[in-house]
């Protein structure tokens, strides 16, 4: 498409963008807020640039905020898969890693390969997202709480009986809100079709509960970007990362948690219990805890890695969880 290209790089706090103006990179960091899209529109009529094929990777909620307000003042948007652009900048052979150099590779993707015009998710996925969004917050807010109240015991407050009764009704407040959201959730889920449907697989699966299966629907971008179950996985942070060299050639192989926090995490106690109770994650434990080779923090890594991968299929096929067609993959 013949209109000019503009890279994001998208992170919690900040927009990082770069357009060429006269053949030459102009770049800006705008807040990523509201206030923030709204001055990227103003700048990007000041600029007189016209309509943009705005480029940005997919970064769930951090990203939607801005691809809502470009799509509705006009602009072409299209939500790039993070593989897709780490493997591009890989054959640029780049040396240097920061916002700008990324929002320019980003700009540079779209500019060469034009991926196709984003769809902006239905009213209810973005009801979804936000509630996903509090939700987060809720439980952040309540460790926090239950970790100072398990502290107060080895300090000077340790016998304030106030302080105490103050921080369990502060964490008793924290679960009234995470099960008051938690209500709106799958109401919100209830009421649109797309989302009960694709809940409704999500929860044939052994191991995935309501909280999962809404983090999935919200965090996991479309098959339409994520195209692979193997991307999947790299948008979580869960796939191996290896090092080797000189003398380090049997360092122990990691996960690369360059990914999606809030999936990752949402993943650990479902699989957990899928290691008991769904065949196919329970025996690729097995298989792994007879090799003898990984650690059970390892086995448990792997454990989510597969049950991921068996969420996707589900997402992906339109099919119900198959326990026989999944373990022998």
């Amino acid at each position: 498409m013949d209109i000019p290209v503009l890279g994001i790089d998208v992170s919690k706090e900040t927009l990082d963008i770069v357009v060429l103006v006269a053949g030459k990179p102009l770049g800006k960091q705008l807040a990523n807020t509201e206030e923030g899209w709204r001055a990227l529109i103003g700048w990007l009529k000041h600029r007189k640039l016209g309509q943009v094929h705005a480029c940005m990777e997919a970064t769930g909620r951090y990203s939607l905020g801005v691809a809502l307000a470009l799509h509705e003042a006009g602009h072409v948007v299209s939500i790039i898969n993070p593989a897709q652009i780490r493997d591009f900048a890989r054959t640029r052979l780049g040396r240097n890693k920061s916002d700008k150099v990324d929002a320019a590779r980003i700009r540079e993707y779209g500019a060469l390969f034009e991926p196709p015009p984003w769809r902006p998710p239905s009213p209810a996925l973005r009801r979804l997202c936000d509630l996903q969004t509090m939700r987060a917050g809720f439980v952040a807010s309540k460790v926090e709480w239950q970790n100072r109240a398990g502290s107060l015991g080895a300090g000077s407050l340790g016998d304030d009986a106030a302080a105490r009764t103050l921080a369990e009704a502060t964490i008793a407040h924290f679960l009234a809100q995470i099960a008051a959201v938690d209500r709106a959730i799958a109401e919100t889920i209830d009421h649109d079709d797309d989302l009960r449907g694709k809940r409704e697989l999500l929860l044939t699966i052994r191991g995935v509960g309501e909280a999962l299966a809404a983090a999935i629907l919200a965090e996991l971008p479309g098959t339409e970007v994520i195209t692979r179950s193997a991307q999947a996985v790299a948008y979580a942070g869960l796939n191996p990362r290896r090092f080797q060299s000189g003398s380090s050639i049997n360092s122990p192989t990691r996960i690369s948690k360059i990914g999606n926090a809030t999936l990752r995490a949402a993943l650990f106690m479902p699989a957990m219990v899928a290691m008991r109770h769904n065949p196919a994650v329970a025996a690729l434990a097995q298989r792994l805890r007879a090799k003898g080779r990984l650690t059970g923090k390892q086995i448990v890594v792997a454990a989510m890695r597969k049950l991921l991968v068996i969420c996707f299929g589900v997402l992906k096929t339109g099919k119900p969880f198959d326990a026989a067609l999944a373990s022998a993959r």
